[in-house]
């Protein structure tokens, strides 16, 4: 009997017209009026242009395209993840303040930073109740007395009033990048939250309505015929968000994709994931569930690899991916890349700064935590998630300073190397010239033999300071026994003519010298020409 009435629900379907039309990230099939369907999609796009208004997010997407399937023989359901979609089942071209907020929600989720509970729900609950005319919107139906909370009035207050519609997008983009709440009202409003609820309290709220975007559905959303399998198909994957009509949504089609996510909803990932591995192409979506289901680790990995090339901006994929990668860098990437699809996400933003911390990745660990923090409202969790960040914060500190000291160290054996590379070619130049020198007449004077500049004067004290400069130049601080401080300039410090007692050894570091050492100075015209280093 089942299988009968699916062959006439089949031929039923074969009779009727199906058409579609799309808009952003909606697709609305329909085997009923075509005008009702581009007016219920012009709606979804003025409360998505509204949301975007509001918030300061200039393109709010979803992972998946979010499907509407009309049919006048379906009740109306939830908003579901099936294949590759979010599938809403609709009996005509309406939809309740419910089925409105479940798109909302679903915007938020992945574009938006987080918000107060109660500063989110009062904000869906006036969204949703948006009906639009063509290029006017009206916002602010009051909804059942349960909902009229105090955040829901201030909201509805800040929204319908004129004087503050234009300035609610600084406070909401405030509060969603992590700024307290009581600055972002000053920021925005320019007076604190006790004012505006007591404004609001005292306020006649009614709806308000306004112009919007310039959609005219008639004109803007072409309308085109859908063939009877593929409306077969779109028709038995929105049913896999009616739990009653889940079992066999699928069977008549026998499209694995289908099947596949029907297995996956049933709680079968086993089953989901054979039903998967046939999908062709592979989706990024089916390429999920087939790593979910399989026991085989590498298996497990390419198909997630595969899949989050596909679609990167996929964070059940990245979670999936990095939970068996061996590599901390490949999982942190992996992680990181999917990061910006949830901003609110505490425990995903969590599993990335562990990540971080695998893959040495300190100043992307800290961030993480924040976003965490910020996404987290229960006061223990909260201070758990701060105390990682401060953590976080000190791991980075000490990794800059290494990296500092590190580089600091490789300048230093670089100066010394020049510095040896340059006495090894004197050294060679002078055997050199000994070697081509008839000996001496004895009785013969030797002078003294210099072709680089010669000292002009000199200075008896302490070396108590380097400053490198740019151009690989130094400066020399010198202390005489009367405490005056010289300054000589260096062009070169591995060309500096050292001498005295460890001089083949002596290096000098940048900045204050502990201890200081006491030398002999040679200059000329303010630069240091020798130096040798005294007992």
């Amino acid at each position: 009997m089942k299988l009968f009435a699916l062959l006439l629900a089949l031929v039923s379907l074969r009779a009727e017209n199906w058409q579609k039309i799309n808009a952003g990230p909606y697709e609305i099939y329909t085997s009923g009026d075509i005008k009702a369907a581009k007016n219920l999609l012009g709606t979804l796009e003025q409360m998505r242009g509204q949301l975007s208004d509001l918030t300061g997010i200039t393109e709010l997407k979803t992972i998946w395209p979010v499907r509407l399937v009309i049919a006048k023989t379906q009740r109306a359901t939830n908003l579901t993840e099936t294949a590759s979609a979010y599938s809403m089942l609709l009996s005509d071209a309406v939809m309740t303040t419910q089925q409105k907020r479940q798109i909302l929600s679903l915007l938020l989720a992945t574009n938006a930073g987080p918000l107060e509970p109660g500063l989110e729900d009062a904000l869906l609950t006036v969204l949703s109740s948006i009906e639009s005319e063509r290029v006017r919107v009206t916002l602010g139906a009051l909804p059942p007395k349960a909902q009229q909370t105090p955040d829901w009035t201030l909201v509805e207050y800040l929204i319908t009033n004129d004087a503050y519609r234009g300035r609610i997008r600084v406070f909401l983009s405030n509060v969603m990048k992590g700024t307290d709440k009581p600055t972002a009202l000053r920021n925005a409003f320019e007076k604190d939250e006790a004012t505006l609820r007591k404004e609001a309290a005292e306020a006649k709220l009614a709806p308000v309505t306004y112009p919007a975007r310039t959609i005219l559905p008639d004109r803007d959303y072409r309308a085109r015929d859908v063939d009877p399998e593929e409306a077969n198909l779109q028709l038995a994957i929105a049913q896999l968000s009616d739990p009653n009509l889940r079992a066999r949504a699928c069977l008549a089609t026998k499209n694995p994709e289908c099947l596949a996510a029907a297995a996956a909803l049933s709680g079968n990932a086993e089953q989901a994931a054979i039903e998967a591995s046939q999908v062709t192409p592979p989706t990024a979506r089916s390429l999920y569930l087939a790593a979910v289901g399989q026991p085989d680790r590498l298996k497990h990995q390419q198909n997630l690899f595969t899949s989050l090339q596909l679609k990167p901006l996929y964070p059940d994929a990245a979670l999936a991916f990095a939970s068996k990668e061996n590599d901390p860098m490949k999982a942190f990437h992996a992680l990181k890349t999917a990061a910006p699809a949830a901003p609110r996400d505490a425990r995903y933003q969590m599993q990335l700064a562990k990540a971080a911390q695998a893959a040495e990745q300190y100043a992307d660990e800290a961030k993480a935590w924040a976003a965490a923090e910020r996404a987290a409202f229960d006061g223990p969790q909260k201070e758990a998630l701060r105390q990682a960040r401060l953590g976080a914060q000190d791991r980075r500190y000490e990794a800059e300073a290494l990296a500092r000291k590190e580089a600091e160290e490789a300048r230093l054996r670089d100066i010394e190397r020049v510095k040896q590379e340059s006495l090894r070619r004197v050294r060679e130049a002078e055997a050199k010239a000994r070697g081509n020198l008839a000996p001496l007449d004895p009785g013969t004077k030797v002078e003294p033999w210099w072709d680089a500049d010669q000292p002009t004067g000199t200075l008896s004290g302490s070396l108590t300071r380097v400053d490198c400069l740019s151009g690989g130049k130094a400066r020399f601080v010198v202390r005489d026994a009367n405490g005056r401080l010289s300054f000589f300039e260096v062009d070169d410090p591995a060309k500096l003519i050292l001498s005295g007692a460890g001089a083949k050894t002596f290096h000098f570091s940048c900045g204050i010298q502990r201890p200081a050492r006491k030398i002999k100075a040679g200059h000329k015209d303010k630069k240091l020409i020798t130096m040798e280093l005294l007992p």
